[in-house]
């Protein structure tokens, strides 16, 4: 029983030590459970007290130097506005997720996209061709002697004949062959007195442009069927392609 007491004695005479009288300590005195030396026992239970209480704050002290540092952002284009641990970016430690062995990055510290995985993307993609301003070429004939073998090429008697050319650029995603055939004819024009041709008469098919030249000559013209003019119109130049197979 009396050591059951003995650590109750200190906070006894230190709450009750300012009211008690001379002759009641003198009483406590002589009771066989008290000690003349019980003070100095709670001095140096005191003193072990608070060294063991700055030992404690010295360590949390150094945790807290050691442990990372809590910062609050808002920017949101780069953190969210809350607090984060301030990791740098090029950290490698535990907390980074790793994609496939390679990259990093620390959710939520940083939010970036990661890829992972790529799906094709496929297209059925048809035939494509077109003549570049087509709506504004024109091929006028000029009158040329039949017997000319670079234009007309034809005799005397197939006279008069009639000579034209015209530059155009042609673009397709195939190999294309390229023909032009004269139609809407007027009556100036004899019905199988005319050729068109076509240099070169194929083309790459690689996306790009690529200039022909269309001329178109006609031998026995019926020149008295229509008033005369520098630009008068006796039909048109159909281009026409097909796949070069």
């Amino acid at each position: 029983m009396f050591e059951s007491v003995k650590y109750m004695r200190c906070p006894l005479i230190v709450e009750l030590g300012l009211v008690l009288s001379s002759s009641m300590i003198k009483l406590i005195s002589s009771a066989g459970f008290w000690r003349p030396q019980l003070r100095s026992e709670c001095l140096e239970r005191d003193t072990k007290m608070a060294k063991r209480i700055l030992v404690a704050i010295a360590v949390i002290a150094f945790l807290a130097s050691v442990v990372p540092t809590f910062a609050t952002t808002t920017d949101s284009a780069t953190y969210p506005p809350f607090s984060v641990y301030s990791f740098s970016p090029d950290q490698d430690d535990d907390l980074a997720i790793k994609v496939d062995g390679s990259q990093t990055v620390r959710w939520p510290f940083d939010y970036k996209y990661l890829t992972i995985c790529k799906i094709p993307v496929k297209m059925k993609i048809g035939m494509y061709i077109r003549v570049k301003d087509c709506d504004d070429k024109k091929i006028v004939l000029v009158q040329k002697d039949c017997e000319d073998a670079e234009t007309v090429g034809k005799t005397a008697g197939d006279w008069p004949c009639y000579y034209g050319c015209v530059s155009i650029d042609i673009l397709a995603n195939f190999t294309a062959k390229i023909k032009g055939d004269f139609v809407d004819r007027t009556s100036v024009i004899n019905s199988d007195k005319w050729s068109v041709s076509v240099t070169p008469n194929t083309i790459a098919g690689d996306g790009n442009y690529h200039t022909v030249d269309v001329c178109v000559k006609t031998w026995q013209a019926k020149i008295e069927k229509a008033a005369a003019g520098d630009e008068v119109s006796v039909g048109n130049v159909a281009i026409q392609a097909k796949p070069n197979v």
